[in-house]
């Protein structure tokens, strides 16, 4: 696994309308840098890791943790702070901020249904209703 991954993270912040965008570019990050094992379990449970490796499943759960920790802005901290595993933090978030509620969904298509231009660019426009319709698409 890479531990050189600081210089290339995506520093856009996960914000409460972009879950699937943010989900989709944070996955292939941690993908392209071997660590996203520690997000879907494919690596070795914490449980299961003998003493002599664990040092090193730490290592590289504490990187996911800070990769996702820098990823979302500072308010949205309690969300993960609490989370013992990048699995867990992941599942927090996504939870969260997925549109995979039906509460959500709704708040999404109202905003939607009730967006208008006023003073914003055309092209500021466009991409606030880009944004809510790429938050109503299934996430990561």
């Amino acid at each position: 696994m890479n531990t050189q991954m600081g210089s290339s993270l995506a520093t856009e912040k996960l914000d409460r309308n972009k879950f699937s965008f943010w989900g989709y570019k944070m996955n292939q990050y941690l993908v392209g840098q071997g660590y996203w094992g520690y997000v879907n379990d494919t690596l070795q449970k914490k449980s299961d890791i003998t003493n002599a490796n664990y040092p090193m499943w730490e290592q590289g759960a504490s990187w996911v943790m800070y990769c996702l920790e820098t990823c979302v802005h500072d308010h949205m901290l309690s969300h993960i702070r609490d989370a013992k595993t990048p699995k867990k933090a992941w599942e927090n978030l996504k939870k969260i901020f997925a549109a995979n509620t039906t509460t959500r969904k709704l708040q999404l298509w109202q905003e939607l249904n009730n967006i208008q231009q006023k003073d914003m660019s055309v092209s500021d426009y466009t991409a606030k209703i880009k944004s809510i319709c790429d938050s109503l698409a299934p996430s990561t």
